[in-house]
């Protein structure tokens, strides 16, 4: 947040934040929102006895990269994309991963 200094009538110097304006705040929750991060999550299916079905990972994308955290700590991975996340969640060929977007596919 900036603050821009202004002189009241006194001469004095007032901060005034720009995030008083609608205008300004209506702008930037706009620039927020178009450079949020989509999130997803890893989820593996391995086969039985038990077949089973269950996140693994959460993902993070932005527009540099992917962040990576599995849901039972000990491994963080920067990727260059959702889909590099897989190989790190196929259990040797005993399990399939794949990608659920938060909000549908894509996460749009």
């Amino acid at each position: 947040m900036s603050l821009t200094l202004v002189d009241d009538e006194d001469g004095e110097k007032t901060r005034v934040s720009l995030l008083d304006d609608p205008k300004v705040v209506g702008e930037m929750q706009e620039f927020v929102d178009d450079q949020a991060p989509r999130v997803f999550a890893v989820v593996q299916e391995t086969f039985g006895p038990p077949e089973d079905l269950q996140i693994v990972a959460w993902g993070m994308t932005t527009k540099t990269g992917v962040e990576v955290i599995s849901v039972h700590g000990g491994m963080r991975m920067g990727l260059q994309s959702a889909e590099n996340a897989l190989i790190f969640y196929r259990a040797g060929g005993s399990a399939i991963p794949r990608i659920f977007w938060v909000g549908g596919e894509r996460g749009e």
